[in-house]
């Protein structure tokens, strides 16, 4: 039993590994578009670009002349890496994401120029608004507002048309897939009767129903919820990019533009039920009450790193008792072991009627030998939790540690030795964790034979390679609990001798 706890526990992270280092390739960097040449406007000559920006105490934004539409939003509070000042950049012009709002029309793909009334805006004590207007040759117009908002993450926008006749699709967003298969979802999302996330789009996915639609990111999104009304939408694919897109009836689009990271707080008060898109998989609901735990504690004490060490000695305290009774349980074991020996030599030709008088044994001595992977099997959906939380939440995204440990939601970073192409990191944390489960394996009673003992020695390496290319606030999380298994191993030893 002690084995199959410890397989299972082994396939789990094996599984986290495959998906991890296998399925999620490198973020492709694609060159972006050449400059745009001189161009014709609807079917004259045109003019170079001309980019309007707009500042608020939360965002960074770059609207084009052409199309009115949205070229740039950068997040101030939020860096792309944690080395780099350079702030995070969700909505870009350029793959790899490309959430561009822009107009189609019944003849195609032609973009219009917008004149907007204020070439910069900063939005400080109160909402801002800008308003773009393109005038057709033929006397039809097309007037976007944008509205800022100082301490808010959403931008409204209106879109009024005049001598347009018909239905007119508005394609808002669009998103490359290249290079973002992750174990992490991100992509497409509906939320109609329910949060829907899109894997792949066959053919146009259409909803008359929604509150709102956009685009996961893991730990930022993009969303558009339409007002007055609901515009029918259509979720459709153009080459290998899901493009969103909504059917304007009449003669006016409203709605709000949700930009920002995927915090709690400020997507519940968006009032659609936005927060459901914060999704920690199978174990979303551990998942959310260690995340709200690590958040409460880090108000006092200001470090993640802590917060993951307190949450492991509040767990091994909670689960003392099944700990304290699966280590009775093997150490019955072992001392049964000589009889289950002879058991195993008397019907070694019979492993029905050996399954029998081991049982048989089990219950005369009132021993439950599952008691013994009762810690084990606890311990493999907080795991996945974990992993998942360090994945996904906001709150741990570039969150520190001590020294060079400077983000908890991503592997170790001290040094790395490039060689003959390729790169070596050298990681402190796993190989302390690796020592520690070398530690706790040989204070750990055990009923299996020499043989098996002596190959169950090559665990720790590797739970070491295996943990080596984990989050950093992963592996602090399992070397803190082999460390608190040792000190409660080393006690129960005494008092059970």
């Amino acid at each position: 039993m002690e084995k199959n706890a410890l397989l299972a526990f082994i396939l789990t992270l094996l599984v986290l590994f495959f998906f991890q280092f296998f399925l999620s390739p490198p973020r492709k960097v694609e060159k972006p578009p050449p400059k745009r040449q001189e161009q014709k406007e609807l079917k004259g000559e045109t003019k170079p670009s001309k980019i309007y920006r707009i500042e608020t105490p939360l965002l960074r934004v770059e609207i084009s002349d052409l199309g009115g539409a949205i070229r740039s939003v950068k997040l101030k509070e939020y860096k792309e890496t944690v080395k780099s000042r350079k702030e995070k950049e969700l909505i870009e012009e350029i793959s790899p994401y490309s959430y561009v709002p822009m107009l189609l029309w019944e003849t195609g793909d032609d973009r219009f120029y917008f004149e907007c009334d204020k070439e910069n805006l900063q939005v400080a004590g109160r909402e801002e608004g800008l308003s773009c207007e393109a005038r057709l040759p033929d006397g039809k117009t097309i007037k976007k507002v944008y509205t800022f908002h100082p301490s808010a993450y959403t931008i409204g926008f209106g879109l009024t048309t005049e001598g347009w006749e018909g239905e007119r699709r508005v394609d808002f967003a669009a998103i490359s897939w290249k290079g973002k298969r992750s174990y992490v979802f991100k992509g497409p999302i509906v939320y109609d009767k329910g949060l829907k996330q899109i894997d792949k789009i066959k053919d146009t996915l259409s909803y008359g129903s929604y509150k709102y639609a956009g685009f996961d990111e893991g730990y930022f999104a993009f969303l558009i919820i339409p007002e007055q009304g609901t515009p029918p939408l259509s979720l459709l694919r153009r080459g290998e990019t899901p493009v969103i897109s909504l059917t304007m009836r009449g003669k006016e689009l409203r709605g709000r533009l949700y930009v920002g990271p995927k915090r709690s707080d400020l997507l519940k008060s968006l009032n659609v039920q936005a927060e459901k898109i914060i999704d920690f998989g199978w174990f979303d609901f551990i998942a959310k009450p260690l995340v709200l735990w690590l958040t409460l504690t880090h108000r006092f004490t200001r470090n993640y790193g802590v917060d993951i060490i307190i949450l492991t000695i509040l767990i091994k305290i909670l689960f003392y008792p099944l700990t304290l009774l699966s280590y009775k349980s093997m150490k019955e074991m072992q001392r049964l072991q000589p009889y289950i020996q002879k058991l195993r030599e008397k019907y070694k030709d019979d492993k029905q009627r050996l399954n029998q008088e081991l049982m048989e044994l089990y219950r005369r001595k009132k021993i439950n030998p599952m008691s013994g992977c009762l810690p084990i099997l606890v311990q493999i959906p907080v795991f996945i939790a974990l992993y998942k939380a360090l994945s996904l939440a906001i709150e741990l995204r570039h969150a520190p540690f001590v020294l060079w440990i400077k983000d908890l939601s991503s592997p170790e970073d001290l040094y790395t030795f490039h060689v003959l192409g390729f790169s070596i990191p050298i990681r402190i944390l796993p190989l302390i964790m690796g020592f520690t489960q070398y530690v706790q394996q040989k204070m750990t009673p055990t009923s299996l034979d020499p043989m098996q003992e002596k190959i169950m020695l090559f665990m720790p390496i590797f739970f070491t390679f295996l943990f080596w290319g984990f989050s950093s606030g992963l592996v602090l999380y399992w070397l803190t609990n082999n460390v608190i298994s040792i000190v409660q191993q080393y006690y129960i030893n005494k008092k059970l001798r």
